[in-house]
C-alpha cells in the first residue's frame, strides 16, 4: 500500500465535530432546507433510517440540556447554515434555542422511522409563509443535497452524491496496512497529534462538568487509567459539552476510543512524538479497516469492535511491538467484544467505551507477552482478515433484523 494513499484517508476520515454525528446529520439536513426557502416555520416532516434515529434519540446536543430528534432538527432550520458541515451546533447559543423552540412550539413537527433503511439516511422538508424545500443527506453524516425548493427539483451536487470513498480492505490486506504504518518515515503522520488533542480537551471537560454519569465521580478512578480518561470524554459529548471532538469514520466515540487511550499513554509513559504520531496512525487506520467490514452504522457497537482493535494496536507499538503482536492483541478484542450491541447514541456509551479500552488494554499487554486467542477459538480465524470476513457475515446475515427489532423497542 502506498503511504500517500494511506495519507490521504486518514485526511479524510480525521476531521473536527461539535456533538453526536446522526443529531448534526439531522441538523444539517434541516438547515440545508430552511436555508432554501426562509421565512417563518410552519411544518417540518423528518424521515431517517433506522440508524439515525437511532443514534440521535438520546444523544445530547451541545450547548442545550434536552436531547431529541425534533430538537436537532428545529436548531439546524434556526442555524440554517448546512455550509457549517460537522460542526453545525457550535453556532447553538441562547439566540437559536430561543428560534427553536418557538418554532417547536409554533409549527408542525412529523417524524418518522424509514424501517426499510438502515445506513444514513435523512430526508427533511419543510413548509415556511414563503415556501417549501427538500433536502437529503445520503451516504456520509454531511453529505446533504438540496432536492427541490418550491415543487422544481434542484441539480444533485455531484462531488457530495454518495461520496465514494476507496475501501483501505481494497487497497490492502490487515498486514499490509500495518506494514505500511511501520515503514512510512519519520514525520509522517505528525498532523494528527494537533487534530486528535481535541479529544484530550473534551476528556479534561468531562472531569470538570459534573453531568452525564459522572465517571469521574467514582472513588475507583484514582489513579485515573486510559479506559478512564476515554470513557470521561465520551461522557462528556455525550452530555452535549459544546467542544468539537476529532472523529473517526464519522464518529465522533470511534475517534475518542481510538485515539486517547494512545495520547494518554505516550504521555504518561514518556514516548517520542514520532512514536505517539505512528501508534496513533495505526490505532486509527486499524479502526476505519474494521469499520469497512460493518459499514458506517451498524447493529455492533463500533467503539467496541473497530476502536477497540485499533487502540490495542496502538498500544502494542507504543510499547515497542512487532506487527505480529498487533494482529494478536486486534485479535483478541474482535473476539471479546464481538456481540457488543449499538442501542444507540446517549451517556451510557461512556460504559461501553470504558470496558473497550479496558479491553484494549489487556490484549495489547497479553500480545506483547507472547500471547494471544488461538486460532479455532469461536470466530477466530487464521488471519485477522479471516476473523472479520467472519464476522462480517454474522453481523450482516445473523444480526440484519436486530436494528428492526431495536428502533421497535425505543419507540
Amino acid at each position: 500500500m502506498e503511504t500517500s494513499s494511506l495519507v490521504s484517508k486518514l485526511d479524510q476520515e480525521i476531521v473536527p465535530a461539535v456533538g453526536c454525528t446522526e443529531p448534526v446529520a439531522i441538523a444539517l439536513t434541516s438547515a440545508a432546507a430552511m436555508k432554501a426557502v426562509s421565512g417563518k416555520l410552519r411544518l417540518l416532516e423528518l424521515v431517517t433510517s433506522m440508524n439515525i434515529f437511532k443514534n440521535a434519540r438520546a444523544a445530547g446536543i451541545p450547548g442545550c440540556v434536552d436531547t431529541g430528534i425534533e430538537l436537532a432538527a428545529a436548531l439546524g432550520a434556526a442555524i440554517a447554515r448546512p455550509e457549517a458541515g460537522l460542526e453545525i451546533f457550535s453556532y447553538v447559543d441562547s439566540e437559536t434555542r430561543k428560534a427553536a423552540g418557538f418554532m417547536l412550539e409554533t409549527a408542525k413537527f412529523r417524524t418518522d422511522v424509514d424501517m426499510n433503511r438502515n445506513d444514513i439516511y435523512v430526508r427533511c422538508r419543510v413548509v415556511t409563509n414563503v415556501g417549501d424545500a427538500v433536502a437529503e443527506t445520503v451516504g456520509r453524516h454531511q453529505n446533504v443535497n438540496l432536492i427541490s425548493v418550491n415543487g422544481k427539483d434542484v441539480p444533485r451536487d455531484v462531488k457530495h452524491d454518495e461520496d465514494r470513498r476507496p475501501l483501505l480492505r481494497e487497497e490492502a490486506s490487515f498486514r499490509e496496512l500495518v506494514q505500511t504504518i511501520y515503514n512510512a518515515p519519520d514525520g509522517t503522520f505528525d498532523f494528527l497529534i494537533s487534530r486528535t488533542k481535541a479529544n484530550l480537551k473534551m476528556a479534561d471537560s468531562g472531569y470538570k462538568m459534573g453531568q452525564g454519569l459522572g465517571i469521574d465521580l467514582t472513588e475507583e478512578l484514582s489513579p485515573k487509567t486510559y479506559a478512564d480518561y476515554a470513557a470521561t470524554a465520551c461522557d462528556a459529548r455525550m452530555s452535549g459539552v459544546q467542544t468539537p471532538v476529532c472523529t473517526c469514520a464519522g464518529s465522533g466515540n470511534l475517534g475518542i476510543s481510538a485515539t486517547v487511550p494512545v495520547l494518554t499513554a505516550g504521555r504518561a509513559e514518556g514516548a517520542s512524538l514520532n512514536l505517539v504520531a505512528r501508534s496513533l496512525a495505526l490505532s486509527l487506520a486499524v479502526t476505519i479497516y474494521v469499520k469497512e467490514y460493518f459499514g458506517l452504522l451498524s447493529p455492533v457497537c463500533a467503539c467496541a469492535v473497530a476502536a477497540g482493535a485499533g487502540s490495542a494496536a496502538g498500544l502494542v507499538m507504543l510499547r515497542g511491538g512487532d506487527a505480529s503482536a498487533v494482529e494478536s492483541a486486534a485479535s483478541a478484542v474482535l473476539a471479546t467484544l464481538a456481540g457488543m450491541l449499538c442501542d444507540g447514541g446517549k451517556v451510557g456509551c461512556a460504559l461501553k467505551v470504558w470496558t473497550t479500552v479496558s479491553t484494549a488494554e489487556k490484549s495489547a499487554s497479553l500480545a506483547l507477552a507472547g500471547g494471544g486467542i488461538p486460532s479455532g477459538n469461536g470466530i477466530v480465524g487464521r488471519t485477522i482478515d479471516d476473523t472479520l470476513s467472519a464476522l462480517e457475515h454474522v453481523t450482516k446475515k445473523g444480526l440484519s433484523h436486530l436494528d428492526c427489532v431495536l428502533v421497535d423497542v425505543m419507540r
